[in-house]
C-alpha cells in the first residue's frame, strides 16, 4: 500500500442534536441518510455505516450507530462526514407509535487531503517545503471551496435534523 502524507482540515460547523420522547426515534437513522443522500448530493455508494451496536435490557433497548459519507472532490481531497447516532427507546403506551425514546445524534466534517509519499523525493525536506507552499499559495483557495462545502453539508444535516424533529408529536 503507498505511504501518504494527510492533512485534514476541519468544518466549522459541528452537529450536536439532543431530542427526548421522540415516537419511533430509530426513523432518525433514516432521516440521517436522507439528508445526505438528496439534501447534500452524496453518492448511495459513498455513504457506510462503520460502527452498529444494539443491546437489549429489559424492555430498553439501545442502538449506536456511526454513519460516515465520503465525497470526492479531486485526485488527492474528499469530504468526510462522520455522524454518530445514540437511540435509547422502548415500547410506546399508544397505539400510534412502536416505540418512544431519546436521541443523541453528533457529527463533524472535514476536508482530508491525502499527498502521495512514493519515492525518496517525496519523501524529503525539499518535497515538503514545497507543497507547504503550494498549499498556501496555489491549492489553499480550491480547498477551502471543499472546505465551504464541508460546512455547508454540516449546515444541512444539523437544520434538516431539527426540522424533522420539531415535525414530530410531542409525547408525554
Amino acid at each position: 500500500m503507498p505511504q501518504k502524507l494527510r492533512i485534514d482540515d476541519f468544518s466549522d460547523v459541528d452537529l450536536q442534536i439532543n431530542a427526548k420522547s421522540v415516537p419511533n426515534p430509530q426513523e432518525a437513522y433514516n432521516e440521517v441518510i436522507r439528508i445526505l443522500r438528496f439534501d447534500c448530493d452524496i453518492d448511495i455508494d459513498d455513504i457506510s455505516e462503520n460502527q452498529y451496536e444494539h443491546e437489549i435490557s429489559g424492555e430498553t433497548e439501545m442502538i449506536f450507530s456511526e454513519i460516515r459519507a465520503r465525497e470526492p472532490k479531486d485526485e488527492y481531497s474528499h469530504v468526510y462526514i462522520k455522524v454518530k447516532v445514540y437511540i435509547e427507546m422502548r415500547p410506546a403506551k399508544s397505539d400510534e407509535y412502536d416505540y418512544v425514546g431519546d436521541i443523541e445524534i453528533s457529527g463533524s466534517g472535514r476536508v482530508r487531503t491525502d499527498y502521495p509519499q512514493q519515492n525518496w523525493l517525496q519523501k524529503s525536506i525539499l518535497w515538503h517545503a514545497f507543497r507547504a507552499f503550494y498549499e498556501k499559495v496555489i491549492y489553499g483557495d480550491v480547498k477551502q471551496v471543499f472546505i465551504n462545502d464541508a460546512n455547508e453539508y454540516m449546515r444541512k444535516l444539523r437544520d434538516g435534523l431539527k426540522g424533522y424533529f420539531d415535525m414530530l408529536p410531542t409525547i408525554k
